[in-house]
């Protein structure tokens, strides 16, 4: 299954292979002309055009995500993720090491702009975004495929797809205020983009019972997402005994119990009943879309400014990533 996600502006898509990595065809490298800064922080490192100021905002907001990603996804600070290397490149290099044919054909027939992407690795992995003028949309949605590929092939990979869809789109155009408070959003601004229109309507049994397959095989992964979303809401942003019951919902569903059997066992109610709650909506008015700044927490380290060569060699590591990783013709 193949599908993108799009935006409500309609400036730009991602690319996605499987369920949520953006890969294309890079273009033949050349060298850039901008001056660049990182900054590394345990596992996370930052690369970023511009001015050390918004290498350091990048690094801060970066680590705010991932500490929001870990607390809904119920993974403590001993669950190992992978190293990630972030980069936020210049429009013009943007254009020689992140775009591919293919991407370029995409954005003139449908109208839209490609500024996230993901490209997964064996020891770690680089996720990109293009510093233009939809810096903070750019970010958001790069944020949105790290949630989807941390949650797809990290420690949580084997769980139900209500979950992974769920749990990643409550993360789907979060706001990260310079003091670490997180707004999330109700709707979400992106949106699986499907080749295909199923107009699937996904009731919660209906949602729960739905695999992998059933979604490549004529599902309507729109609507699949959007549905996964709101009840990952339900489950994890109204109350504390909720969002308990919906990881332990979680738990009997990783392992093969049916949704009709595991619904009773989890909320101590049937199916049916969990549904119409969830139905009537009521709950959103108690949910919480507004996570407070921790009490304390550590900034990201002084970035350095790199050598232009040590620029050439780290950019020829995305061009590198994306050609690997290419879908052959």
């Amino acid at each position: 299954m193949r599908a993108r996600l799009l935006h409500r502006s309609r400036l730009r898509a991602y690319r996605r292979s499987s369920f949520f990595l953006l890969l294309g065809i890079a273009p033949a490298f050349a060298a850039h002309a901008d001056s660049y800064w990182r900054v590394t922080s345990e596992r996370l490192t930052v690369i970023s055009d511009d001015s050390a100021k918004q290498c350091s905002s990048v690094a801060n907001k970066f680590q705010t995500f991932e500490r929001v990603l870990r607390d809904l996804a119920g993974l403590d600070e001993d669950t190992r993720l992978k190293p990630i290397v972030v980069y936020v490149l210049s429009d013009s290099d943007s254009r020689r090491v992140f775009l591919s044919d293919a991407d370029k054909r995409t954005q003139n027939s449908r109208g839209m702009r490609i500024s996230s992407k993901v490209l997964p690795g064996t020891d770690y992995d680089i996720a990109a975004f293009i510093d233009n003028d939809t810096f903070e949309q750019s970010m958001q949605g790069m944020m949105l495929l790290t949630a989807e590929s941390v949650l797809m092939s990290g420690p949580t990979r084997g769980y139900p797809p209500w979950y992974l869809f769920g749990v990643s789109n409550v993360l789907n155009g979060l706001l990260i205020k310079p003091d670490g408070t997180v707004i999330l959003s109700r709707s979400g601004p992106f949106q699986p983009d499907t080749d295909h229109a199923s107009a699937v309507k996904y009731d919660l049994a209906k949602l729960l019972s739905t695999t992998a397959r059933d979604l490549r095989d004529g599902g309507d992964l729109r609507s699949f997402a959007l549905r996964a979303r709101d009840w990952a809401q339900y489950g994890l942003l109204t109350t504390p005994e909720r969002r308990a019951r919906y990881r332990d919902l979680t738990t009997l569903m990783r392992q093969g119990t049916p949704a009709e059997e595991a619904v009773p066992q989890a909320f101590g109610m049937p199916l049916a009943a969990v549904a119409k709650d969830f139905d009537d909506s009521h709950w959103k008015s108690s949910a919480q879309f507004t996570l407070p700044a921790p009490k304390s927490s550590a900034a990201a380290p002084v970035p350095e400014k790199l050598d232009p060569t040590k620029v050439d060699e780290l950019l020829k590591e995305i061009a590198d990533r994306v050609t690997q990783q290419a879908p052959r013709s």
